[in-house]
């Protein structure tokens, strides 16, 4: 009887794959961390290379092989990779075994597809170059998810995260993992200052009793602001943005001191019945205490610590080799330090714009010019695919002497 490859069949091996994943979960757990090191991940990596092109080499000659990169077997892996996804979010799915047996399936799959479309990249003489076109975003997009996958998978055995907590004017040569184990960096860093910019405080009506903020506030950037929050009218009559209060003191002062908060004199008027009410309201910092207004029904004004705008760290980079240099290091504008990057990722929240420390992630991923290399490919695709909109197929050359 003749083997007739399917929708059916194809879906019924990834259907395989799903269960056998699920028998090495509940055997063995989660995939191992570290699965892949430097240099097994590079050999293994190199070696699975070579595979693939003998398997696309010997394609024609096999017909189990010529189904390991069909259409039907890149549309069901790519719906098993969905399904999986979508049922189980990103949260740990990467280290199950059914999701990575999936992912290696489609990865496969992928992989031999844009062998066979760059083999095939010699046969386009004579085309038309919207064919051409297409032809090269199709290649080039296939080759961008199969080398994304393929480093991620070959490559994240070999990642390094942690986490660094520089205090002002200290020096920090160790960073911690997500399990509190020490890692060693190859520098040192020193944080200079941090700096934090924010947003202008925001007035809202709670409810004393539910505890529910309302849903609309007042933005008390200048004097003078006003607005509408749960049937009553907040006016700004006063904003310090640098503020205390001296013992004894009822009002707030303008002043420049370690701890200073913002503070806003508010006027309340209820929508309903025109009474009012009027008062200081501060978020209160680590020396000064928060400051509300009541207004009676059960409400009251309140100020939540302003949200930050911006934040950075000026440091100080020394290597082992002694080099210096200065960086500053915003969110999503990291600092390289020979393999590492260092990302901004937080701060003291309970001290906020006088924060002492600042919260570094610190990354190592060898594997990451190949990361970015896939994403600029599959950028560059799109692009082509946009360039080569219209419905031209290949044109024949015309005969000699016609």
């Amino acid at each position: 009887m003749a083997f007739r490859w399917n929708y059916k069949r194809a879906f019924l091996r990834c259907a395989l794959l799903l269960a056998a994943g699920t028998t090495l979960q509940l055997l063995s757990g989660d995939v191992p961390v570290h699965f892949l090191h430097h240099p097994w991940s590079t050999v293994l990596a190199v070696n699975y290379l070579y595979l693939l092109v003998l398997a696309f080499s010997f394609s024609g000659r096999s017909r189990l092989l010529g189904s390991l990169w069909d259409d039907r077997t890149c549309i069901s892996s790519l719906a098993a990779v969905l399904v999986l996804v979508t049922l189980s979010g990103f949260h740990r799915i990467t280290e199950t075994w059914p999701f990575i047996l999936v992912l290696f399936y489609f990865m496969t799959a992928t992989g031999i597809r844009a062998v066979s479309e760059i083999s095939g990249i010699r046969h386009l003489r004579g085309c038309h170059y919207r064919h051409v076109l297409r032809y090269l975003a199709r290649t080039v997009v296939h080759a961008g998810v199969f080398l994304f996958i393929f480093a991620g998978i070959f490559g994240g055995g070999d990642k390094i995260r942690c986490k660094v907590v520089a205090p002002a004017g200290g020096a920090v040569a160790m960073g911690e993992d997500s399990s509190g184990e020490s890692i060693p960096l190859p520098f040192t860093l020193t944080l200079k200052e941090f700096t934090i910019e924010e947003y202008p405080p925001k007035l809202y009506v709670v409810d004393t009793l539910s505890g529910k903020m309302s849903d609309g506030f007042v933005s008390a950037d200048t004097v003078g602001s006003a607005g509408y929050a749960d049937g009553w009218r907040l006016t700004a009559d006063t904003c310090l943005f640098m503020a205390g209060r001296l013992p004894g003191e009822s009002g707030y002062r303008a002043m420049e001191h370690v701890g200073a908060v913002p503070a806003v004199f508010v006027t309340a008027v209820r929508e309903s019945d025109g009474s009012s009410h009027s008062g200081w309201v501060s978020c209160g910092s680590h020396i000064f205490s928060s400051e509300t207004l009541g207004l009676g029904y059960g409400k009251m004004v309140v100020m939540p610590r302003p949200e930050a705008r911006r934040f950075s760290s000026e440091v100080v980079i020394a290597d082992a080799d002694g080099r210096r240099r200065e960086e500053t290091i915003e969110v999503n504008r990291p600092a390289m330090a020979g393999a590492w990057r260092i990302y901004q990722a937080g701060y003291d929240t309970s001290r906020g714009r006088w924060s002492t420390v600042s919260v570094m992630e610190c990354v190592r991923d060898s594997w990451w010019i190949v990361t970015c290399v896939s994403l600029w490919m599959l950028l560059s695709g799109t692009v082509l695919f946009a360039v080569s909109a219209g419905s031209s197929g290949p044109v024949k050359k015309r005969e000699e002497g016609k």
